[in-house]
């Protein structure tokens, strides 16, 4: 199946948005923002919002 030009300019942008929220929640991650806005769990509902309610946020702790 080939795709138009239309569609294939469409798919691209899809993936560039989803890069863009990608960036956006590793970001959040490295800012300690795991759940609310702007944080990890919201990138990953704007990008997969069938995944609501989900997604459990376990940070990663280490021994200081």
């Amino acid at each position: 199946m080939t795709m138009t030009e239309e569609q294939v300019s469409a798919r691209l942008a899809q993936l560039e948005n989803q890069q863009a929220l990608l960036t956006r929640a590793l970001a959040a991650a490295l800012e300690g923002k795991w759940t609310g806005a702007g944080s990890v769990e919201a990138f990953l509902y704007a990008i997969s919002p069938e995944m609501q309610g989900q997604v459990q946020p376990d940070p990663p702790t280490y021994p200081s």
